[in-house]
């Protein structure tokens, strides 16, 4: 039997899962070899089993923790009763942004990944891709968790708390992952996959396959060391529209329209959450 995780990120995509799989990446007890595993929600994974999944956390150090971070998961149908299965006492965590600038981000990264043509405009990309929208229903999407876990298992964080106080927002991870939380993570003030569109989406798409490729265990550490050093930034900087000149930000009256849609959806997540969030409203 292989090693099981100690935690699983869930999501939200476009939500600051990539800093904070960074900021866990370079944390001394934690190892989190791999992101995006997507075991539990893609059949062509899944059907591997969990002794496949597992061998993914085989070479973390003693005292460690380990897990990892896959954006479908919160997503997905299945997911909540196939992690519980195997893992009822793993702890979760899932960060959640404002759902209509979600939604935005998603459309932009979908143009990043060739999914969207960059002509099409937001509101017809919405009529092809409502899952925009529908990975924006949090309070529905972490009611199939709470019919498995405790609440105390997940740890429920707010992307724009993030903005406002890094060091704050990284350090309840650490809580919650019982690590020392003393720990600054170098990437702790980084920017990673800004949203912006690219020149080219076939270099960018390039530039994606070669991270991935650099991710395996044997070459993981070159990876690492060019992601600190900013090397893909660079490539994808120099491949990068004036996102202003081409795709204007959303406004007041398209935030209004579209907010209206989650609004019963965000009053849930407040009473599962304990608190307000004022600074969703448009």
């Amino acid at each position: 039997m292989g090693r099981s995780p100690d935690f699983i990120g869930l999501g939200a995509q476009k939500a600051g899962t990539s800093w904070i799989y960074a900021c866990l990446y370079e944390h001394p007890q934690v190892y989190a070899p791999v992101k995006e595993i997507h075991f539990f929600s893609r059949e062509r994974n899944w059907s591997k089993g969990y002794e496949w999944y597992e061998t993914f956390f085989n070479n973390c150090p003693p005292g460690a923790k380990t897990g990892e971070f896959s954006t479908s998961y919160l997503h997905d149908s299945n997911t909540p009763e196939r992690i519980y299965r195997r893992y009822p006492h793993v702890k979760l965590l899932v960060s959640l942004r404002n759902p209509v600038a979600r939604a935005y981000s998603n459309y932009i990264n979908d143009i990043i990944a060739g999914k969207v043509s960059p002509e099409m405009s937001f509101d017809e990309a919405l009529a092809c891709h409502p899952e925009y929208l529908e990975q924006g229903y949090y309070a529905s999407l972490l009611e199939r968790y709470l019919q498995y876990f405790n609440r105390e298992q997940i740890l429920i964080l707010i992307y724009e708390d993030g903005l406002k106080d890094p060091c704050k927002f990284i350090r309840s991870i650490y809580q919650f992952l019982e690590v020392n939380d003393d720990f600054t993570p170098s990437m702790l003030f980084r920017k990673v996959n800004p949203g912006r569109i690219p020149r080219s989406p076939r270099f960018e798409q390039s530039i994606d396959r070669l991270s991935k490729l650099l991710q395996n265990k044997w070459l993981q550490q070159l990876w690492w060391l060019g992601k600190k050093a900013g090397i893909g930034d660079k490539l994808r900087a120099l491949n990068t529209r004036d996102l202003k000149k081409t795709h204007v930000e959303l406004g007041q009256l398209d935030k209004r329209r579209l907010f209206s849609m989650f609004e019963e959806e965000i009053k849930a997540l407040e009473k599962i959450l304990g608190r307000e969030l004022k600074e969703w409203i448009p």
